[in-house]
């Protein structure tokens, strides 16, 4: 009798892990397809500076995350409820799969973490210099960079002295008679014209403080899922080993 009880509340909590899982998985992959089709963040434009580790794919990345974390909640929580063994070995497979590579996942970012900021440094400056040259080739870079400097609401990599002539993009909303802050070009032939009103932030605080708090917040979230991905093996193997015991419980269906 108690161990009924305990195979019952076992498969409960199983399965009520795995509806929150299987919810979770939707919203990753949702936050994976919004940021590949938002092409206009200036968060992209940084994920795409790192030689190495095209971070790039981030947002590709979440959607298979996303995917795995759905075909594990489906799984777990079909597994849970049936009782059926191979649904339980494969879900316990994929977490502790998905489990290691979380683990390697962070690993590799924050060892990456320093050259990933001098490579985003020399892609800064790199948009920065374009901007000084007029030809079809810097065009991308002079987008990239306004969409940095707008979004971001910095001014140059150091500052605003970084320019010869202040790009429209370090411009604050309103800050004319006429704003033009939207889009390339030079809007102000001099910094010291008292109706151009620039951003005071440099990009290199603005973005670096960005990461930090954001890698901690990263960091924060894989640790807290780790801990339930654990929880959700340990419960997995407890079901299977007890289902393997019962033989009234079915191998597959």
């Amino acid at each position: 009798m108690a161990s009924e009880l305990c195979i019952s509340v076992t498969k409960y909590f199983l399965f009520i892990f795995n509806l929150i899982f299987f919810l979770l998985g939707m919203v990753v992959l949702g936050l994976g397809v919004w940021i590949i089709c938002s092409k206009e963040t200036f968060q992209l434009q940084l994920f795409s500076a790192h030689p190495y580790l095209s971070l790039s794919l981030f947002p590709y990345l979440l959607v298979i995350s996303g995917s795995v974390t759905l075909l594990l909640g489906f799984f777990g929580s079909l597994g849970a409820l049936k009782e059926v063994k191979c649904m339980l070995a494969t879900y316990f497979i994929l977490l502790t799969v998905l489990l290691a590579a979380q683990i390697i996942g962070t690993v590799v970012i924050f060892t990456q973490k320093k050259a990933f900021e001098i490579s985003l440094e020399k892609y800064v400056k790199d948009m920065i210099a374009s901007f000084e040259m007029n030809n079809s080739t810097t065009q991308d870079l002079k987008k990239d960079l306004d969409v940095l400097q707008s979004q971001a609401q910095c001014c140059g990599w150091t500052g605003q002295e970084d320019f010869r002539e202040v790009p429209c993009s370090c411009y604050k909303t309103n800050a004319t008679d006429n704003p033009t802050n939207q889009g390339s070009g030079v809007c102000c032939k001099s910094i010291s014209n008292y109706t151009c009103v620039v951003y005071e932030k440099n990009c290199r605080d603005t973005i670096t403080g960005w990461l930090h708090m954001h890698l901690m917040s990263i960091l924060g979230v894989v640790l807290a899922v780790a801990v339930v991905e654990i929880c959700g093996t340990i419960l997995s193997m407890c079901l299977y080993n007890q289902a393997t015991l019962d033989y009234s419980m079915p191998m597959y269906f």
